[in-house]
């Protein structure tokens, strides 16, 4: 279920480049602390029957730092 979260999250911020984004995050945790955190978040949530959506869950800078982990990825 985890993985079914990042890869819509992945799809909001940078649709196209699901695939390479998603192994990158395997690869490189790291490197995607606020993208791996906002998935667990919803993740926990949708397994108590909560539904969020990510751009209205999160507030602007916890986007940024979404936008910022997969566009620093995606520029190396």
């Amino acid at each position: 279920m985890r993985e079914e979260i990042l890869r819509q999250i992945i799809v909001a911020v940078c649709d196209g480049f699901v695939d390479t984004l998603l192994t990158g995050i395997e690869e490189y945790e790291k490197d995607f602390s606020y993208t791996i955190a906002c998935a667990n978040f919803i993740n926990e949530l949708k397994s108590k029957n909560i539904l969020v959506n990510f751009y209205t869950t999160f507030e602007n800078h916890i986007i940024d730092m979404v936008h910022r982990e997969t566009s620093n990825y995606l520029a190396r």
